[in-house]
């Protein structure tokens, strides 16, 4: 029952640490980038519709900032901070929370370069 309930598929990132020069020999704080390769791959989820999303109006174009709740089943290796990856939308991951007990997980996510372009 609850596996009809994920209808989405996303792939999941862990963050790897780079350090980042700055020029002229300085190092800036270590920085987290998203991997080329997944961690996990095709993980059924699902993506809550939410009504909280605002626009606003940046130069040149507007954005779509908010945040979305995002289940997963039990068990999935998320972790804060994680990049998911659904249909060419990259998204920051929040804290996890298990659900109901051991049933599934929800995670906050929010969009990692917010939504530009024309709207």
């Amino acid at each position: 029952m609850f596996e009809e309930f994920l209808n989405h598929r996303c792939n999941i990132y862990h963050p790897e640490k780079v350090e980042t020069n700055v020029k002229y020999g300085i190092k800036a704080a270590q920085s987290e980038m998203c991997k080329d390769i997944p961690d996990l791959e095709d993980v059924p989820c699902h993506f809550y519709v939410n009504s909280s999303l605002t626009i606003k109006q940046n130069e040149p174009f507007a954005s779509v900032e908010g945040e979305v709740k995002l289940a997963l089943p039990y068990g999935t290796d998320i972790r804060e901070n994680d990049f998911i990856k659904s249909r060419d939308y990259m998204f920051r991951a929040g804290i996890p929370k298990t659900v109901h007990g051991n049933h599934h997980i929800v995670v906050t996510i929010r969009r990692e370069e917010g939504i530009k372009g024309a709207i």
